[in-house]
């Protein structure tokens, strides 16, 4: 189970994700900026896979990954999900993303939906780009913020959800209202809550990715963020590093 939100002006974008995770998984390790193909990277890593699940790299390009639970499973996964953002990150724009996601065997994949973002819906007014895959299906389509996938009831998580985005960020989303809706967490609905609290499973991590024509950043808070996301939580525990077309016209 994760949730989504992402906000854009003409300046840059952000983007809120809370993942979820069994309680037995092990815990993932906190961003670091890696090297791929010469292009710098920044994401956390699930030990598990070797992969993640959010990056940024130093064009402006991130990419977002949610679990497809409803699609169909191939006979054969032969490659982690993780590990394909983690590859994809390497790219430019989302138009790179995608001409790449053509490229792809896709049955050797569990079903996804990979969400690209690049300053082309901030300075041109494009959309932020689904690439979904079903284990049947593959389609790329524009896509709204809120944005949630669930194991467990996915019908009743994403009303549940929907309704506390209606009541908490509204028609209008801002940076506090947004944090207020990833932290947000009712004890008599704990299964269906932004901050999502089961038996099994629970939410693990928020990341807060924040991107501009100068540098890239991202924050990541591990634990129960209905406890301790906080604007301190956030400061603390963040990375940047500068756009490099930025530093290539300063040079």
């Amino acid at each position: 189970m994760c949730s989504v939100t992402w906000l854009v002006n003409s300046k840059g974008y952000e983007i809120f994700f809370n993942r979820d995770e069994q309680k037995a998984r092990a815990a993932a390790l906190p961003p670091r900026v890696q090297n791929m193909d010469d292009m710098k990277i920044l994401m956390p890593i699930d030990p598990v896979g070797q992969g993640s699940w959010i990056s940024t790299n130093e064009v402006g390009l991130s990419l977002c990954l949610l679990n497809n639970y409803q699609g169909q499973m191939p006979e054969h996964v032969l490659f982690s999900r993780g590990l394909l953002l983690k590859t994809l990150s390497k790219e430019k724009s989302i138009k790179d993303v995608c001409m790449a996601f053509e490229r792809l065997s896709l049955p050797q994949f569990a079903p996804f939906i990979l969400l690209a973002f690049d300053l082309s819906i901030c300075q041109q007014g494009q959309p932020v780009m689904a690439i979904k895959w079903d284990g049947v299906d593959k389609v790329i389509e524009p896509i709204e913020a809120p944005l949630f996938s669930s194991g467990v009831k996915l019908e009743e998580v994403m009303a549940y959800r929907y309704a506390i985005y209606d009541q908490v960020v509204g028609s209008e989303p801002t940076q506090e209202s947004l944090l207020a809706f990833h932290q947000h967490h009712h004890p008599e609905h704990s299964h269906l809550s932004v901050c999502m609290h089961r038996d099994d499973a629970e939410t693990v991590s928020f990341t807060r990715v924040s991107v501009s024509a100068k540098t890239q950043s991202m924050s990541y808070v591990a634990g129960a963020l209905c406890g301790h996301l906080t604007q301190e939580s956030l400061a603390k525990n963040t990375v940047s590093f500068p756009n490099k077309k930025a530093l290539e016209v300063a040079l």
